[in-house]
């Protein structure tokens, strides 16, 4: 009887141990239908800044937040739009927080995804411009150790998504899926690689286009080598001190100030989105930001002052296949390029972007060099991808379009 009663036990024991393994390996569909509750009812707070001499074109775009945030029952919303290098007007409608009622304002900081791809090739054009990168050398000339095949791709097909590496997958990991990572890197960002350095690539480096967050990381590895110091750290003495970035930040694990709480929403009803550590994409999808911010780093394509104009002309170039060929994106070094972007009306112009989803956040990047224009937008929003953000951020371009000039685009003075 005892000799029975201890196999039930330990069957018991097993069975727990299983269904624990099981929730921690698909936690983030467990817990989905958990703790929805309804967004609170308008109206919404709004806060706005326009420059003088705006002040009409400030009112529009104030009755565009306010419309735009209704529209994508975002939680918050907030957005800048710059010419010529001056803040024309940055504002945000909505709650930073929900559940204490913080009201966000411009200063309220946003994840912005793949936006971080962005930043790193801002960040990247700074040692190019000193010669203290070769695009063209396998990363294992920066990276010594690194399994292949990653070793054997170059920085400049890391950058543009031609090098064949694989995307996001599944891993034996908690969760299963590696883009809700949890586990914390305080290391190199080359640490970050060693999980899928030995994947199979895709296809010949330089033969076809596969976009993919976890190739892209290798350029932040690249530029921690390169430039001897944590990447998080370049960034803030290279970029964000230098260009007045206050408000950017890696998500390294400290405190952000004024960052904005992140949430799932659907059908009128909120929940906070899946807890994840973003420190395994820093220089692919794990920075923090604003829009006012954005635009500062958004000019350094139009008129550069980090860099030189060839250095500026290289990042923004789109890169070919090696058979000559266009890759599909129009994607250049973490930029996609649109030479004849259309909008409502007609208005057709040259375009620079990167937008990016996170979890709880999306935004939208622009620059519009022949305009002379930046113009980005964020919501503490995520699930929903980045169209119909898009859509209203286009509404928010044609506003202030008329203020931009139309001399020649930035990438052919």
């Amino acid at each position: 009887m005892a000799r029975k009663f201890s196999g039930l036990l330990v069957g018991a024991g097993l069975l727990i141990v299983l269904g624990i393994l099981v929730f921690k390996l698909f936690e983030p569909v467990f817990v989905w239908n958990l703790g929805w509750r309804a967004l609170p009812e308008g109206p919404y707070p709004v806060s706005s800044e326009a420059t003088p001499g705006a002040q009409d074109l400030g009112e529009a775009a104030d009755a565009w937040l306010a419309s735009a945030r209704a529209a994508l029952d975002a939680p918050s919303l907030s957005a800048a739009v710059s010419v010529d290098g001056v803040t024309m007007w940055a504002g945000a409608a909505g709650y930073a927080d929900l559940d204490k009622r913080l009201e966000a304002t411009p200063e309220t900081a946003f994840r912005i995804g793949s936006t971080s791809k962005a930043v790193t090739s801002v960040a990247m054009g700074t040692l190019i411009d000193k010669g203290a990168v070769d695009l063209d050398a396998p990363v294992a000339h920066y990276l010594p150790g690194l399994a292949a095949p990653l070793a054997t791709v170059t920085t400049r097909q890391a950058m543009s998504h031609t090098a064949g590496v694989r995307n996001y997958g599944a891993c034996l990991c908690f969760p299963v899926w590696e883009h809700l990572n949890r586990k914390h890197y305080d290391g190199a960002q080359v640490e970050t690689l060693r999980g899928f350095a030995s994947s199979p690539l895709l296809f010949e480096p330089g033969t076809g286009f596969a976009y993919t967050s976890l190739g892209y990381n290798a350029a932040g590895a690249v530029i921690e080598a390169a430039s001897d110091a944590p990447f998080a750290d370049y960034l803030e003495k290279t970029l964000f001190e230098p260009l007045g970035m206050a408000r950017s930040f890696a998500e390294t694990g400290a405190d952000i100030p004024n960052q904005a709480a992140f949430y799932e929403v659907e059908r009128g009803r909120y929940k906070q989105a899946f807890r994840v550590d973003n420190s395994n994409k820093l220089p692919s999808g794990g920075l923090v930001s604003t829009p006012s911010d954005l635009m500062a780093l958004g000019g350094q394509m139009i008129a550069p002052t980090l860099f030189g104009a060839a250095t500026r002309d290289l990042l923004m170039t789109p890169q070919q296949l090696a058979d000559g060929s266009d890759n599909p994106q129009g994607y250049a070094l973490g930029w996609r390029y649109n030479p004849e972007a259309e909008y409502a009306g007609g208005m057709k112009t040259s375009r620079l972007s990167h937008h990016g989803t996170a979890q709880g956040s999306t935004s939208y990047f622009a620059v519009l060099p022949e305009k002379r224009m930046v113009v980005s937008v964020m919501m503490n929003k995520g699930a929903t991808g980045v169209e119909a953000l898009g859509a209203e951020a286009e509404k928010l371009t044609l506003l202030f379009a008329s203020q931009g000039g139309d001399e020649e685009a930035a990438g052919t003075q």
